[in-house]
């Protein structure tokens, strides 16, 4: 649309505050008609220039939408919901009036005729835009379709020899038996050739591979009642497979997918392409800068239309068509040579040394070759083809000779070459190169084909050599028949279980037992849960005193009446039970304990006497009675905690009794440290995060909450 002459028609409504007034007629712009309709207020709104094929949106300078754009494209229908165009009112809150010429104007425009029925003016202009918006998006996608259709013309059908290597992946035959049900003898029919055939027990079994006496064809049998079964099986078998060629000054990774259906009657062998990715050549080696090196690549993808049945290429994998996931598979390797890429900037990737490798795919090897080309070339030319496929530029610590830029000795890289090793062998490499402690080959291929890292045993590394450890899971999962993944977290958490149990976890016996899933319920059973001795495990690690400490303190802070008693917890787990029934975070955080390993203060649970194994309150207590924190569900102080007030202060007196020299020489320091930590709280200005004290600041919750124990 012409801008400057539509910005230049003189505007046609004048309205009032808090009355939005609209006006329309009909102006020839450079030989074309626009319709015109103008908003106001007291001062211009906004102009919507509207033609028979397309529509814009003009704020003037004076409008009231300080954050409108001069000039778009918006939909009127999406201007009336949006506030934030007119920053004053939205059109909901605004009153909107428009003379009946301007809305007869509008409709004849709209539909180019006079009638008797007059739809509502708004919902015109709707209707139109919404015309013109569907008409553009329909002649975009043809013209879009027609380009796909034009490049998809350019791709040639494969060849006779590609076929037949893409169906020998499927080139499976089936022999179905009759069971022999005690009898000597039995028939099978063969899916390659439909004949049958009399066998003698032990001539034949299922699930294994056979000949057919007829056609010669090997077979896989299966027992099949093909007589009386109704309905009878259908195999299916399907492969992925690759084909890599240059169309033009591009290449195209093409993705097929073999497809063999065997019934009883017959065989039918399938091939159809799936998917294309192509991939701009660019320039010469010589010329190229490799960060930026032309067009990205452009997938397109094989649909079918369920409704007329047609298939076309689309470079949307959307809207219902299909879910096509384009995977790795075989590569057919006839058409990859080094012809392929001379005089592009990819003569020196070496593909055609790598395009054996599982996991390959031609595309996303150029890719990363485009990142560090020098690198991946060093990687095929070496034989190292898994770790040219898997390795990042994040791998490499700087120059130097190729073992020192992975981080391993020259030995480790003749030795990754043997093995062919990936990402996985090279961090065993390193772990070796940096703990001393020699791995032997056969147990890196193990522990990288199990996707095993040097972190997932630390936990048995002091007891046992990655051999042992190799062993002994292989020995587990043929055992129980478990994944490697499930044995090693089951190994690792009994053995934080039976560190917990205070068991001699560096005895064989007990590191190592014969059944580590039986061995595993048994602790969780005594334990009383896998997380919670996990955790004990961890603090007992940590803070090995807490528990002795807490034993020590027994005699001279327990203390109860007939309505209230305060108890020391025996163990780790009282404690983590009694954070997590109570819901604070007594048990998350690592600072309580700390302090109890200190003697700074220590965790008692006050309790109502008549019920004194349900928890009510947590106290954090100082070494001679002094209360930091009272706390119950929650990690709140209820209005009930004062009728407790007066017992509190009862066994305080108590404990002021029973303590010793030492006892008062530890409240002391306590007392400092906890004056220092209010006065950093203060200085820092923290505050409390979550629950009902959430938005206080801490130091005045802690001071609020304190109960100092007085001689």
């Amino acid at each position: 649309m012409k801008r400057k002459l539509i910005e230049k028609i003189p505007w046609q409504s004048k309205g009032e505050k808090k009355i939005l007034m609209a006006a329309a007629a009909i102006h020839e712009v450079a030989g074309e008609k626009i319709l015109i309709v103008d908003f106001s207020v007291d001062n211009p709104v906004m102009r919507i220039a509207l033609s028979q094929s397309d529509f814009e949106n003009y704020f003037p300078d004076e409008t009231i939408c300080k954050r409108a754009p001069k000039w778009g494209r918006m939909l009127y229908q999406n201007i009336r919901g949006e506030s934030y165009f007119l920053s004053l009112w939205t059109y909901e809150n605004v009153e909107k009036k428009i003379d009946d010429e301007s809305a007869r104007v509008i409709h004849e425009f709209v539909y180019g005729k006079k009638d008797t029925y007059q739809t509502h003016w708004e919902y015109d202009i709707d209707y139109l835009q919404n015309q013109i918006n569907y008409e553009k998006r329909e002649t975009a996608d043809h013209r879009r379709k027609q380009r796909i259709n034009e490049k998809m013309a350019t791709v040639p059908e494969p060849t006779e020899a590609f076929k037949k290597w893409a169906e020998s992946f499927v080139d499976i035959h089936i022999i179905r038996m009759l069971p022999f049900r005690k009898k000597a003898v039995t028939q099978a029919i063969c899916s390659a050739c439909g004949r049958e055939h009399e066998y003698k027990r032990g001539m034949i079994r299922a699930n294994t591979v056979i000949k057919c006496p007829s056609c010669g064809a090997v077979c896989t049998v299966r027992r099949v009642d093909y007589k009386n079964q109704n309905p009878l099986p259908c195999y299916r078998f399907q492969k992925e497979v690759i084909l890599f060629q240059r169309i033009g000054d591009e290449f195209c990774e093409r993705h097929f997918e073999a497809y063999k259906k065997i019934d009883i009657n017959a065989e039918k062998m399938d091939l159809t392409e799936i998917g294309r990715i192509f991939h701009d050549i660019g320039y010469r080696f010589q010329d190229i800068d490799h960060k930026s090196h032309g067009k990205k690549d452009k997938t397109y993808f094989h649909k079918y239309n369920p409704w007329d049945g047609s298939t076309f290429w689309d470079d949307k994998n959307l809207d219902g068509m299909s879910s096509i996931v384009l995977k790795s598979g075989p590569v057919y390797p006839r058409t990859i040579n080094t012809r392929l890429f001379t005089g592009t900037r990819y003569q020196y990737c070496a593909m055609d040394r790598i395009k054996a490798e599982k996991g390959f795919t031609p595309i996303a090897y150029l890719n990363k070759y485009d990142q560090m080309p020098q690198v991946m070339e060093m990687m095929v030319k070496m034989g190292l083809y898994r770790m040219a496929l898997e390795i990042s530029p994040y791998a490499f610590s700087g120059d130097g000779k190729p073992w020192e830029q992975l981080g391993i000795s020259k030995n480790h890289l003749n030795r990754l070459r043997k093995i062919n090793g990936g990402c996985k062998a090279l961090a065993w490499m390193r772990n070796e190169k940096g703990t001393g402690r020699v791995i032997d080959d056969d147990t890196i291929i193990f522990f990288e084909k199990e996707d095993i890292s040097p972190g997932d045993i630390d936990f048995i590394m002091d007891r046992m050599s990655e051999r042992q450890v190799m062993n002994y899971i292989v020995r587990q999962r043929k055992q129980r028949r478990s994944s490697i993944e499930d044995i090693l977290r089951l190994w690792e958490d009994y053995l934080s279980m039976a560190l917990r149990m205070k068991m001699d976890v560096e005895k064989e016996l007990i590191y190592k037992p014969k059944d580590v899933k039986q061995a595993h319920d048994e602790l969780v059973r005594l334990c009383g849960g896998v997380d919670v001795a996990k955790r004990a495990g961890e603090i007992v690690q940590k803070f090995p005193d807490v528990e002795t400490i807490m034993q020590a303190i027994k005699k001279k802070f327990e203390y109860g009446d007939d309505t209230y008693t305060v108890v020391v917890p025996a163990r780790i787990e009282d404690i983590i039970y009694e954070g997590r029934t109570l819901g604070h975070c007594l048990d998350k955080s690592d600072i309580y304990f700390d302090r109890i390993q200190r003697k700074e203060s220590f965790i008692v649970f006050l309790r109502k006497t008549d019920d004194i194994e349900k928890p009510y309150y947590t106290l954090e207590v100082e070494p001679d009675g002094t209360a930091r924190q009272k706390r119950t569900t929650g990690d709140r102080q209820d209005k009930d905690f004062q009728e407790a007030v007066s017992f509190i202060r009862k066994w305080q007196r108590e404990v002021r009794k029973r303590i010793d020299k030492a006892d008062k020489e530890l409240a002391a320091q306590s007392a400092k440290l906890r004056e220092a930590e209010f006065r950093e709280l203060r200085k820092n200005q923290t505050k409390v995060w979550h629950g009902a004290l959430a938005g206080k600041l801490l130091a005045d919750v802690l001071e609020a909450d304190l109960m100092i124990a007085n001689g």
